[in-house]
């Protein structure tokens, strides 16, 4: 730890992810989130492991889930935006999710003492109870796994630096619908961020 102008600076990273100050947030990790990733199954298998881990260090365990507002109800922009991610020149084309797609995948599903919260928009922070759970619990850092690292993931991430919390995110555990933007995504990202694989995580679990 570094002591430095009356702060207390976490150095170590066995102190930026010790449990006892720790929140795992699953992003948007429904079936149908998962599949249109293109590392999908990889991002599955590595994320189950990383929860059963996660719940048995007494790390806390967040899930995101879409609220009652669709696509279609947030605005032209958002909608440009998806046409941009997904790479179509027609909205008609979107798969747009509702709140009763939201069925998590298999073995990623909430148990009874997690935290589930409703997102509208591509960053956990903007219009949801989010941080109300993070200052109860007294976290202080971040980690974040989930679909897809171009949106949600570095939405919250950035929001989540702004407002003050470490902020982990698990490179082998987020996916994105393309390899290219995956790749520049994770690029920019590890510019800023603690980014590793969730391995380098479980070992100081």
């Amino acid at each position: 730890m570094i002591r430095w102008a009356g702060m207390e600076i976490l150095e170590q990273f066995a102190e930026v992810v010790e449990p006892k100050h720790s929140g795992l947030l699953l992003w948007n990790v429904s079936a149908a989130a998962i599949a249109r990733c293109y590392n999908g199954a990889a991002m599955l298998t590595n994320t189950k492991a990383l929860l059963a881990k996660a719940r048995e260090s007494g790390v806390r365990v967040m899930y995101s889930t879409p609220g009652p507002v669709d696509w279609k109800s947030l605005g032209a922009p958002m909608i440009r935006m998806r046409m941009k991610q997904m790479r179509l020149s027609d909205p008609n084309a979107l798969t747009i999710p509702t709140a009763g797609a939201a069925t998590f995948a298999q073995g990623l599903e909430p148990q009874s003492d997690d935290i589930v919260f409703e997102e509208f928009l591509p960053n956990a922070f903007l219009g949801t109870s989010f941080e109300w759970w993070l200052r109860k619990y007294r976290l202080k850092t971040l980690i974040l796994a989930g679909a897809s690292i171009e949106t949600g993931i570095d939405g919250t991430a950035r929001d989540a630096l702004n407002l003050g919390y470490y902020t982990v995110i698990v490179r082998d555990c987020v996916g994105s619908p393309f390899k290219d933007t995956y790749d520049a995504a994770l690029k920019s990202l590890e510019r800023i961020f603690d980014v590793v694989d969730s391995a380098e995580i479980t070992r100081e679990w």
